[in-house]
């Protein structure tokens, strides 16, 4: 009798381990569904399969929360984002915890929180330190902030030892970003005789190779990630790679499109591949895409109520189209109101203004001082560095009393700051970035060495350009560069060009 009601109990207890076997396989089969279709941005469909999900656990639950947030961050809707990664804060599991950090780093990213998003980085790593994703976001939010070397030194030390793909295109960017094309190029063209059918890679590779003026390689390249998102269905992703290449070239497709041996299997392959890093990969929201592909970039800022954006001429000169995109990813295309050669400005006029709260007040443009503290933001680079703005920080070294308007300063100006508005500490406008200074013209000229140097023009040369009113005695308040960068960071203009 005793032996019959032990073997009942064995029964049902091998029967609910069996069920909740099932359950887990079951829960992972459609977590797998969900990563799948997030990566090929049917984020719809991602969310109508956690709907259907019977949730079986407390741990489950967190990690039906990490998704949301994904999608979230993906869509851009980073506060929804911010409230799903955080009911994870007081999670009992290590993992989770980790993936909680990372969410909530690549949150502080975006929101330009970059001391924030180091912090939530940095205790991600605690937890785990074999995990990449956050050591990418610490070395992006560092370099963002001004400290590039250390930034560097994360990425170096990241691709010495791991040779990922976010690894090689992080430190890609790295390079393109302080206008090292050619570097850039050779890291990622070494990565995929590696790994050949890398999309991700083969996608930032058309772009550099695009701006280095090589049009057949690019749309080579972009082909493939064509063939990819058509294999993949991403109908999103294949769309904006169509009118890039149409951009390009406007009648590559009334040609035979050449399809390689292995190329399915090469496609399942890396599909497979890309679910499964899914954790290790990093999340980037889809902000506005730009409907041609663009050949010359630099920066820029929004005035006049939203309704213009400011820049140089130099950047602008020539373009047949022009579109910016604001520092939370919103695009519109401009047209050219007025430009000043002369003084190298310019003037767009925004086709879809942006709300006026996103304009910088002409009110808070004042005159650059010798000696004072400096940042200059804007979008050096070329790769997935345009995402966000970058600072750099230094002083103004000299105000010419002339009627050029120039000034000198230690802030050094990348090609893709150009245009790009320098703040002093208080908030206000002193000036707009032009370019480095040409040492060897200045030692010709004046017969004497200088070290690197950029160039501004002086805010009031902006009136050549824009007329507006005289700036307004302000509170005599200092921020940090970080709080200037998270405030001003919806007025900055990333500007795009088709030559």
């Amino acid at each position: 009798m005793i032996l019959n009601k032990f073997f009942s109990f064995l029964v049902i207890v091998v029967f609910f381990i069996n069920l909740n076997n099932a359950y887990s396989k079951n829960f992972n089969d459609n977590l797998r569904t969900i990563r799948a279709e997030i990566n090929r941005d049917n984020l719809q469909e991602a969310i109508e399969i956690i709907k259907k999900i019977e949730i079986s656990s407390e741990i489950q639950q967190e990690k039906i929360d990490l998704l949301f947030g994904d999608i979230y961050l993906k869509i851009n809707q980073i506060d929804k984002a911010e409230e799903y990664y955080q009911k994870n804060f007081f999670t009992s599991n290590e993992e989770i915890e980790a993936q909680t950090f990372i969410g909530l780093a690549e949150v502080r990213l975006v929101q330009g929180k970059l001391k924030e998003a180091i912090k939530y980085a940095e205790l991600s790593t605690k937890i785990n330190s074999d995990k990449i994703r956050p050591k990418i976001i610490l070395a992006i939010a560092k370099t963002r902030l001004g400290e590039v070397d250390e930034g560097f030194e994360i990425l170096n030390e990241l691709y010495l030892n791991r040779k990922d793909a976010e690894v090689a295109l992080a430190i890609s960017n790295y390079f393109s970003s302080f206008d090292e094309t050619k570097k850039a190029i050779d890291i990622l063209e070494e990565f995929i005789k590696r790994d050949p059918n890398n999309i991700k890679v083969l996608n930032q590779l058309a772009s550099l190779y695009l701006f280095d003026g090589n049009k057949e390689k690019a749309i080579e390249y972009k082909m493939i990630v064509y063939k990819y998102y058509e294999f993949n269905r991403n109908r999103k992703k294949q769309k904006q790679t169509k009118s890039w290449i149409l951009s390009v070239d406007p009648k590559h497709f009334d040609k035979p499109i050449k399809v390689r041996k292995n190329q399915k299997k090469e496609q399942e392959e890396y599909q497979e591949e890309e679910i499964s890093n899914y954790e290790e990969n990093k999340i980037t929201p889809n902000y506005e895409e730009f409907n041609f592909a663009w050949n010359g970039a630099g920066s820029g800022f929004i005035v006049a109520n939203g309704k213009y954006a400011i820049t140089n001429h130099h950047v602008i000169d020539g373009a047949k189209k022009i579109a910016i995109r604001n520092g939370i990813g919103k695009v519109t295309e401009a047209t050219i109101a007025a430009i000043s050669e002369e003084y190298d400005l310019a003037i767009l006029e925004l086709t879809y203004p942006y709300p006026k709260k996103y304009s910088i007040d002409a009110k808070n443009f004042i005159e650059p001082l010798a000696g004072e503290d400096v940042i200059s933001i804007g979008f050096p680079g070329i790769g997935l560095t345009n995402e966000l703005p970058t600072i750099t920080q230094g002083i103004v070294s000299k105000v010419f009393d002339d009627s050029w308007g120039r000034f000198l300063t230690t802030v050094r100006i990348n090609p893709g700051n150009s245009g790009g508005p320098i703040f002093n500490l208080k908030g206000q406008l002193i000036g707009v970035s032009v370019a480095m200074l040409d040492k060897n013209n200045w030692k010709e000229e004046f017969g004497e060495d200088i070290t690197d140097m950029g160039i501004g023009i002086k805010s009031n040369m902006i009136e050549k350009v824009f007329k507006y009113e005289k700036s307004v005695p302000v509170k005599s308040v200092k921020y940090d560069k970080v709080a200037i960068y998270e405030k001003m960071l919806p007025s900055i203009a990333f500007v795009v060009v088709s030559r």
